[in-house]
């Protein structure tokens, strides 16, 4: 029970850093493309506007100053790297006929090839994209058509770079957080832990020593019984000590399910459910209702038989319990890929969204007048949850059509 808590806080844990790492990534790789997209396009926009102006500009025309009589304003860092940049461009006329072309970079493309590559970008109708190693922009003047291209092999490595220096140095610190996360785990789950054992070793504690007041209360009021007539006040006492030791002993099996370690073995689980659904036959008859039950045949499972027994005869109880007057019950036993799944279906009152979680939890009565009247004192459905738990399943109700149904499926 404690290395579960401690694992499943600690995968909490790890699934938060993982998913802030993501998101970090994500923010962080966005705003530097739309950064970097957005310098692009003002970078190929000043080659543009130099061309228009002076031609293809040298290194001596990369100046703001010497872009012509009118400088171009535009941020000083799209500037300094304009600068830096490598840039390609093949001027069209206005019939798509290369008329200059601009390839002084070492790019290991010939002519013929930057041009070829050009006119497919004309081609393709878009003013402005990305290509594997190149960005573009396509201006059109007078009596030209100019598709200029930036190299951005540089820059998409240094990206790539950011990505997986970010990826590797988030994947250390998620690992070293999270060795500090199990060692303080354990530091903040001690007293939780330490106070949860305390709890269980009270109430087994208790209800063992309450067993004997309990035994002898009953003894001596059925002796007196026996020398008495009929007293209201005796039969108080014996219907409040029966009460008692009820919730004493459903304490204790809760107890020792928490603590017991269960004995597994291999079960037939259709001629459990049957053995143990047919004995309420003879209660709902008194009632005035109908049983039925759906077993499949031959389901074998390894289990904990006890506490299987316990759990159909806790759920076909409260489906009786709580059915409506002439209403009809159905447990039922099926299994599917592997797990079983039990129901216990009776017509009754539909239980409020709210409750239904709550419902599980000890001593928890949503109408606390008739769960007493049934003899039922808000522990059957937990101890009935504590042996779906042991046998890592999971239990729950849902209302439908005028039906409570409590299913488990282990």
């Amino acid at each position: 029970m404690k290395s579960k808590s401690r694992l499943r806080l600690i995968v909490i844990i790890m699934m938060f850093l993982v998913a802030i790492m993501f998101a970090t990534l994500a923010i962080i790789y966005g705003t530097t493309k739309i950064q970097t997209t957005k310098e692009s396009k003002e970078m190929l926009q000043i080659f543009a506007d130099s061309y228009d102006i002076n031609g293809f500009p040298d290194s001596s025309q990369l100046a703001p100053l010497n872009l012509g009589e009118a400088p171009i304003t535009t941020p000083s860092t799209s500037f300094h790297n304009f600068q830096v940049s490598t840039f390609y461009a093949v001027a069209f006329d206005l019939d798509g006929n290369p008329i200059d072309i601009l390839n002084d970079a070492p790019s290991g493309f010939s002519d013929e090839e930057l041009t070829a590559y050009a006119k497919n970008l004309l081609d393709s109708g878009q003013t402005y994209g990305e290509g594997e190693t190149v960005t573009y922009l396509i201006t059109q003047g007078d009596d030209y058509i100019l598709v200029t291209m930036m190299d951005t092999v540089l820059m998409d490595l240094t990206i790539s770079y950011l990505i997986k220096n970010m990826v590797v140095f988030g994947l250390v610190s998620i690992v070293i957080l999270s060795i500090l996360a199990f060692i303080l785990s354990g530091w903040v789950m001690k007293p939780i832990e330490t106070a949860y054992e305390k709890q269980k070793q009270f109430i087994s504690d208790a209800g063992h020593e309450l067993k004997t007041p309990i035994s002898t209360i009953s003894a001596n009021a059925e002796l007196l019984s026996r020398d008495m007539q009929s007293n209201p006040w005796l039969e108080n006492i014996k219907y409040e000590n029966e009460r008692m030791s009820t919730i004493v002993h459903q304490l204790l099996d809760l107890a020792r399910l928490e603590n017991i370690k269960p004995v597994m073995s291999e079960v037939n689980l259709s001629e459990l459910a049957l053995a143990n659904i047919m004995p309420f036959e003879a209660t709902a008859y008194e009632r005035g209702l109908e049983l039925n039950y759906e077993i499949d045949d031959n389901i074998m499972k390894t289990c904990d038989s006890s506490n299987i027994e316990k759990l159909v005869s806790i759920l076909t109880d409260n489906a009786i319990s709580h059915c409506t007057s002439g209403g009809s019950i159905l447990i039922s036993l099926s299994e599917d890929s592997g797990k079983v799944l039990l129901t216990a279906s009776n017509t009754g009152e539909e239980i409020p969204v709210n409750e239904r979680e709550m419902i599980f939890e000890r001593f928890y009565k949503s109408d606390q007048s008739r769960a007493e009247n049934h003899g039922h004192y808000g522990l059957d459905l937990s101890i009935a949850k504590a042996i779906v738990t042991e046998h890592s399943g999971k239990i729950w109700v849902d209302c439908n059509a005028g039906n409570v149904i409590f299913s488990a499926k282990f």
